[in-house]
């Protein structure tokens, strides 16, 4: 068994020069995905602008001036979270097909259907471990701190848990990195044997891999917020938000067409890359890891 973590890492890139029509399509997705969340909660994110940006002057916001606020979140979330699951859940089979099956190309990867809906599955089922691992290590740390108020030599305690933590989020993260690609490839939810793929063997490389594909991602974002900064400046900012709450979605638009698709535009080509770049990878590692040839 055979790992190259540095060749993995430049799996995104292979695969935007061998399909960039697909990834110009999952642009096209995400410039959808993010329109229609607009159409859907737009007035309540231009509502938290105005909120936050009154909020801003005072020192204790009460609980009825946070109510809106939080209203305003609830509602965005309501819509955001299981839509983003489920649009995630596609764009993630996508890539993993993109890699794993590069002959199935028809609508550019995308589809939705049995792989999706174990990718989502898989992808609730770490998403929750991860949530319950993070939420006793954090309950753990509370309760010591809360200790060390009365005994301040307890405190070196709530470092050294706090990092302990840390450290078991991260090889958590590290040993279920290969679940979405094996639930994928072998058409069941597949969180056992991706577990076991990820052992102290490849567990450093894995690691560095994601590392480095994270740190080229933030760097494709960061070029792409510097080639964006001159659009945004011509058609203003999100700062024109401010002051538009309970304003319509039509009044939205009418007011700020050219700053929203500006955003919107930006943001779908900029998500795009950076989820090719990310996600690619960790479908490479499971076909070297499993000995199978990638195109």
């Amino acid at each position: 068994m055979t790992f190259s973590a540095t060749d993995c890492a430049f799996e995104g890139f292979r695969l935007t020069r061998r399909a960039p029509v697909a990834v110009l399509l999952w642009a096209v997705a995400y410039a959808a995905f993010f329109g229609l969340l607009f159409l859907l909660v737009g007035s309540h994110f231009a509502t938290i602008m105005s909120l936050i940006s009154q909020l801003e002057g005072q020192t204790e916001p009460s609980i009825e001036d946070m109510q809106p606020l939080m209203q305003a979140y609830g509602v965005i979330v309501a819509w955001a979270a299981p839509l983003g699951l489920l649009f995630s859940a596609v764009i993630s089979a996508a890539i993993a097909r993109s890699v794993i099956r590069p002959e199935d190309r028809k609508f550019g990867y995308m589809r939705l259907g049995k792989d999706e809906l174990r990718v989502l599955g898989a992808s609730l089922i770490v998403a929750l471990i991860m949530f319950a691992v993070s939420f006793v290590g954090f309950m753990l740390v509370s309760l010591v701190a809360a200790l060390a108020v009365a005994a301040p030599a307890l405190w070196l305690a709530v470092v050294l848990l706090s990092l302990a933590v840390l450290a078991v989020v991260i090889w958590l993260s590290v040993r279920l990195s290969l679940v979405v690609p094996a639930t994928f490839a072998e058409g069941r939810i597949a969180v056992k044997p991706a577990f076991a793929m990820t052992g102290k063997e490849v567990f450093w490389p894995l690691m560095g891999m994601a590392i480095i594909a994270w740190v080229m991602a933030m760097l494709v974002g960061l070029l792409g917020s510097a080639v964006a900064a001159p659009l945004s400046l011509m058609v203003g900012g999100a700062e024109r938000l401010v002051g538009m709450e309970g304003a319509s979605v039509p009044s939205l638009l009418s007011a700020l067409g050219p700053m929203l698709v500006v955003s919107l535009l930006v943001n779908a080509v900029m998500t795009a890359a950076q989820v090719v770049i990310m996600y690619a990878p960790f479908s490479a590692a499971y076909l070297q890891l499993k000995g199978a040839p990638r195109a």
